[in-house]
Parts: C-alpha cells; structure tokens; sequence
C-alpha cells in the first residue's frame, strides 16, 4: 500500500520551519506531508486560493491540513476544485478576528490576506460553500488569543476538538499531529473502501 500524501496549508506570516515538528511525526506515522508554500505577507487571499487551486489540481493529495488563515484558504479551494477527502483545520478562523480592527489602514498592503479575510467573513450574506465528500475535523487551541474557540466553530464541520494550546504551539505537539494522523487514516480508510 502506498503512503498517504497529505499537504499542510500554513497561515498568515509563518515561516515554514514552524512546521517541520509537525511534518516530521507524521512522516514518523507513514504520511508523506509536504508544505505547500506561497508567500503570505501582501499577497490577497484570492491569490493565495488561486495558487492552491493550481497546486491541487496538480498534485491531488490524499488530505490537507491547514493552519489559520490557511483554513479559509483551503475550504474555498478545495470547493472550487472539488477536491475530496479528509482535511484537518487547525485553528481555522471561520469568523472575524477582533483584533484585525486594529490595524491601521496604511499598513494594509502586507496585511492583505488577513483583512480579506475579514472583509469576507464580516458580510453577513457570506457563507463558505459546502464541501462535497470530505470529512472535516477542527482543533482549536483553549489558549489561542490569535483564533478564540468562538471564531472556530461552523455547522458544516463533522468534529471539532479542543487542545489546551496556543495558536503556535499546536504545530509542535505531538498531541496534535496523533488528532491529526488518526482522523486522516480512519476517513482515508473509509474513502477507499466506498470506492471499492
């Protein structure tokens, strides 16, 4: 059987070295992840959706794991390529960030993925589209001033879990990467076994 491939999604202004705890124990749980990277400061989040798009349709991985901003990113990529399986948001901002506010208006240009993201989630006609066969889990961090365990909740989500960590520190839990691995592995499973 071969591995498992799965794309993490980082956010907004994080390095990818943050990640490589979290890619290291799931290739220690036999995934072959890899970080999809874009750059993340001044460019919009339509940009950031158009390149993921390209990417998936590209490489088509078994799952996807997404952080922050990368959640919303994600969810709407994953929509407009109808892509299928399993994905785990980890502290995904399905509502406005609060402190968003109060960024002032000339430092827009490096903080446009964020506001856009804000601008998006703050109409109230807005709606992330329904995802068409994948299992989504959600893990927000009890300690997470970026993303409180409010902004993180959205009916079309099939479980949703809470980690007493930060925004950050989820990346190197060894906790985290288990949710992660064992929800990816159960629904993979079960995906494979519908097909045949």
């Amino acid at each position: 059987m071969d591995e498992t491939t799965l794309h993490i999604v980082h956010g907004f202004a994080v390095a990818s070295p943050v990640f490589r705890p979290l890619i290291r124990r799931l290739h220690a749980a036999s995934f072959e992840a890899s970080l999809f990277r874009y750059p993340s400061v001044g460019l919009p989040l339509s940009d950031i959706v158009a390149r993921l798009c390209a990417n998936l349709r590209k490489n088509r991985p078994d799952a996807l794991i997404a952080h922050s901003l990368g959640c919303i990113a994600t969810w709407l990529a994953v929509h407009e390529t109808q892509w299928h399986g399993p994905i785990v948001l980890l502290a995904p901002p399905f509502t406005t960030i609060p402190s968003t506010r109060l960024i002032p208006r000339f430092l827009r240009w490096p903080f446009a993925p964020l506001l856009d993201h804000c601008d998006l989630t703050s109409n109230p006609h807005f709606r992330l589209p329904d995802l068409v066969n994948c299992h989504v889990r959600t893990i927000a961090g009890r300690f997470d001033f970026s993303v409180p365990m409010s902004c993180t909740h959205h009916a079309d989500v099939d479980d949703s879990q809470r980690a007493l960590h930060t925004h950050n520190s989820m990346l190197f839990a060894t906790s985290i990467a288990t949710l992660c691995s064992d929800w990816v592995a159960r629904h993979q499973t079960a995906d494979e076994q519908i097909e045949d």
